[in-house]
């Protein structure tokens, strides 16, 4: 979580990039910031990827609502792969997904 004017500090200005979502964000607008963020990563010349996956983004998740809470699926996560795959296709760049968060246990 952040506020998109925190963008880092000293030898590191410009390299934060937070991308904030409003309340009940959908896929449709999820995909639109993942763009954004794959754009970014990709203009660092990175070498590897570590991608923290915060499951409590999902549809009724007890902690995402009490936080305003998105509406992502089963399988929005799915194409949050696919949008970012698209992106890595012809790259040789390691990915880590890291699972956080994620409490409605039933579908986690």
């Amino acid at each position: 979580a952040g506020y998109a004017d925190q963008i880092g500090s000293e030898g590191g200005k410009g390299a934060t990039h937070h991308i904030p979502l409003a309340p009940g964000a959908t896929w449709e607008t999820y995909k639109i910031a993942i763009e954004k963020a794959m754009n970014a990563i990709l203009a660092y010349d990175v070498c590897g990827l570590v991608v923290s996956l915060g499951l409590d983004t999902y549809e009724g998740d007890s902690v995402a609502v009490n936080r305003g809470g998105f509406k992502l699926s089963g399988l929005d996560y799915l194409e949050i792969g696919k949008c970012m795959g698209k992106f890595m296709k012809g790259k040789n760049i390691p990915i880590v997904f890291v699972q956080e968060g994620g409490y409605k246990m039933d579908v986690v």
